[in-house]
């Protein structure tokens, strides 16, 4: 699967890891993207980070908090 994106806030966003195609791994919610389903890791922790970098259309997942890449 090509690098999912996500409407966070009102505004879509591209997820470069903290996420997972498959439905068994992950501990976040799942999302629809389209057709397949996306579980993201710490859902809210996502959230705090698109509220603190408005502008971000990137994230990453990485030591365990989100990261704006973009």
């Amino acid at each position: 699967m090509a690098l999912p994106k996500i409407v966070v806030r009102g505004k879509q966003v591209i997820l470069l890891s903290g996420y997972c195609k498959n439905d068994d791994k992950g501990t976040g919610d799942v999302r629809r993207r389209g057709d397949r389903a996306v579980k993201v890791d710490a859902e809210d922790q996502l959230v705090l980070a698109a509220q603190r970098n408005p502008d971000a259309v990137a994230f990453g997942y990485v030591a365990g908090m989100w990261v704006a890449s973009a």
